[in-house]
């Protein structure tokens, strides 16, 4: 055995609601033993779209609470927790080698919906843990809401824990708020994930709960998109928001009452939005099927009383203040994170004595694949995240990037297939051989993941992936999209994961990709970081430069769908017949080679970025990896940008860094301007406060917080569907 842990988790990191908070409680409590967990990210099937981990699941990787766990690997558990029944609907493809010794399915969703409609099977479920891990099962109901549920016999392998497997609060993390003198409106609020079941179902229902009074201001945290249809016309003191995670403390801060109604249709298995109200000090107001669960820590009601029994505590500020204070040391006294060893116990009476984690961790094998591109952006920043991945991770790279050969200089193992547009074929046939040729490939290296950097998720991809469901996907995009690019989005939800790089320029940014919320947001992704950059004399003395010289560079890319060279020639000419000036043009790997008729200098150079201190200054297109080289590096830079219609929208980038004094810009057709913008490029003290206004910017290393969400997403376990396939 490669190792023992005495608690290991298996959950789907990408909930954003009470599972993934309660799951971070327990670790947090865990961590305050000095114990870390095992961890096994199960991707279950109710998501449809890419997600990123929760924040506070992440938090717990980052500062080794969580030790990522592959099941596969031959290893012990004390105690294997399994938050979520719908993680195992199906069987994993591959059988668990991580022997436990109690295994606890923990039920934070019922097997029924409130109109008796099964959500899952739940003996199905039970099933398969049980020969999955070949151990008895432990099922354990968050709340009575879920345990009522449990009246059919279960297996004989399976029995009910006798106590509620409560979701639990960090209230160290949980301050009461200051105390809010009831005067002028009375604030009433809620929030949940935005889904239309957590609302009641009628308009004339909802409003008896969230009243339209002019003395009262109702705000809604994680309102869906169809209920201002639904409710519609919505109340005018109606203030709808969507949710955001980050804005639940300060928007708890800012209520009186906390009021929280669903639908008929929906079960509420525990309600950790109420629990988090009633922690911060805001009495909530709740129908009474919550009273077995929160007893006297909340105040129930009918719909049509939900007004006057406001109303009537608003107006007694004794009152208030005394149920405030009271219903939190209840709730405290039930659900804070002292609990959660006690529970322990009661599974497992020695649990505790062992204590050891396993520090080896299984080896992950992740392939990159990139779209042709017209540069080399893609193929860069791929092998920028696999350069930052742990270095005894076996990488490959599959690209349709005719600089192929920069990947397998750098060691990677590469296969090179061209883009349909070198070959003549038909777009079908030639997805059809990407399918054939990439299903080989995953054939032949058995990844655990696929990474694909590109705007296009081919079908031939898409189809090749689906020939193998336990190869975890990731989508690497940038933004700026261009309109004809918009239908692509739709593609996302053939991964599990989504990454995309941020961009200077976003906030103008209004492409497909701002209308998902789907991806996980890293710094900007360079191939090199700006200060692992040479020093200025040491790139000059590489480079063979003048160390006393002006030093100019010129990288206008391939121009393989874009006409540079009248802008080229003319940019040229001027730099020619100014003084003190060496011009040096840096010609990329898909370019033709240096012309060595040339009256200046040509160099084929990659990364260029590692030697660009010796630049004083450069004129380069505004693609997403020379632009952010260029801000980051603090290196004044004329951008003339590459405005062919399939490409990003990188005039948006030049507009931007010149209306902000951080850049100059040319458009290629305008070569009258030309000599203005070479004065001011040249002018020192244009220079100077260029690199004064780009100091002010500050991001992280992107393709290190890349690497990271991607090597933790393939420890990630998928259970498929069936033996058929």
């Amino acid at each position: 055995m490669d190792g023992h842990f005495d608690i290991v988790y298996f959950a789907d990191p990408r909930f954003t609601g009470g599972t993934s908070q309660a799951v971070a409680a327990e670790i947090s409590s865990l961590a305050r033993e000095g114990i870390s967990a095992g961890f096994c990210p199960v991707l279950a099937p109710l998501f449809k779209l890419p997600r990123g981990p929760h924040p506070a699941i992440q938090a717990h990787l980052d500062n080794g609470h969580l030790v990522l766990l592959d099941p596969r690997t031959a290893s012990t558990a004390g105690i294997v927790l399994i938050h979520h029944p719908q993680l195992f609907e199906e069987l994993p493809k591959e059988p668990f080698r991580l022997q436990a010794s109690h295994v606890v399915l923990v039920l934070h969703h019922p097997p029924f919906n409130g109109s008796g409609q099964p959500e899952y099977d739940l003996n199905r479920v039970l099933a398969n843990i049980h020969e999955m891990f070949g151990a008895d099962v432990t099922l354990a109901p968050v709340g009575p809401a879920v345990r009522n549920q449990l009246t059919a016999p279960l297996p004989e392998y399976a029995h009910v824990w006798t106590q509620d497997w409560s979701n639990l609060l960090d209230f160290d993390t949980w301050q009461p708020r200051p105390e809010r003198p009831m005067n002028g409106q009375i604030v009433i609020g809620r929030h949940s994930r935005p889904q239309m079941n957590k609302w009641p179902s009628l308009r004339e229902e909802a409003i008896q709960i969230y009243p339209d009074c002019p003395d009262f201001s109702v705000q809604m945290l994680g309102v869906p998109k169809e209920l201002s249809q639904v409710f519609a016309p919505v109340p005018a003191n109606w203030q709808l928001h969507e949710f955001s995670e980050h804005a639940v403390k300060d928007f708890l801060n800012d209520l009186d009452f906390y009021v929280y109604f669903h639908g008929p249709d929906w079960v509420e298995a525990f309600g950790y939005c109420v629990l988090e109200a009633i922690a911060t000090g805001v009495p909530a107001i709740l129908p009474k099927h919550f009273q077995p669960l929160f007893g006297s820590a909340a105040i129930y009601a009918e719909p049509a009383d939900v007004e006057t029994v406001i109303r009537e505590l608003a107006a007694d500020e004794h009152a208030y203040t005394e149920h405030a204070q009271n219903a939190r040391i209840e709730v405290k006294r039930r659900f804070a994170l002292d609990q959660f060893s006690e529970r322990l116990s009661a599974v497992k009476s020695d649990w505790q004595t062992t204590r050891k984690v396993a520090p080896k961790v299984a080896k992950r094998r992740i392939v990159f694949m990139t779209s042709n591109g017209v540069g080399l952006g893609h193929l860069t920043r791929a092998m920028a995240i696999a350069s930052r991945l742990p270095t005894d991770t076996e990488v490959a790279v599959f690209t349709l990037s005719q600089a192929f050969k920069l990947a397998e200089d750098a060691g990677y193992l590469t296969q090179f297939i061209p883009f349909h547009r070198l070959t003549g074929a038909s777009v079908d046939n030639w997805n059809k051989v990407l399918t054939k040729e990439l299903s080989d490939f995953l054939s032949f290296f058995r990844p655990d993941s696929l990474v694909f950097d590109g705007n296009v998720p081919y079908s031939g991809l898409i189809a090749a992936l689906d020939q193998w469901p336990g190869v975890k996907r990731v989508w690497v995009r940038r933004g700026l999209w261009p309109t004809a690019q918009s239908d692509m989005i739709s593609r996302e939800n053939h991964f599990d994961l989504a990454i995309e790089p941020e961009d200077f320029s976003a906030r103008f940014d209004n492409g497909a990709t701002t209308l998902s919320k789907t991806s996980c947001r890293v710094p900007p992704i360079l191939a090199t970081s700006p200060q692992d950059r040479l020093t200025r004399e040491q790139a000059r003395q590489e480079l063979g430069l003048d160390e006393n010289a002006t030093i100019i560079a010129m990288m206008l890319g391939a121009g393989t769908n874009f006409d540079f060279q009248r802008i080229r020639k003319r940019l040229l000419d001027e730099l020619a017949n100014r003084t003190g000036i060496d011009l040096l043009e840096i010609v990329p790997p898909l370019a033709a080679k240096p012309d060595t008729d040339a009256l200046h200098q040509q160099i084929s150079l990659y990364p260029a970025f590692r030697y660009s201190n010796a630049f004083d200054a450069m004129i380069a297109s505004a693609g997403y990896n020379s632009f952010h080289e260029a801000i980051l590096g603090r290196i004044p830079t004329l951008f003339v940008a590459n405005e062919a219609p399939e490409m990003d929208l990188q005039i948006i980038r030049a507009r931007h860094a010149k209306q902000i004094g951080c850049a100059e810009m040319l458009r290629a057709s305008d070569r009258i301007g030309v000599p203005q913008v070479i004065d001011r490029l040249l002018d020192p003290a244009c220079r100077a406060d260029m690199r004064r206004r780009m100091e002010r910017f500050q991001f992280d290393d992107g393709a290190s917080a890349a690497a990271r969400l991607i090597y933790e997403h393939s420890f990630s376990t998928r259970a498929v569907q069936g033996f058929s396939k």
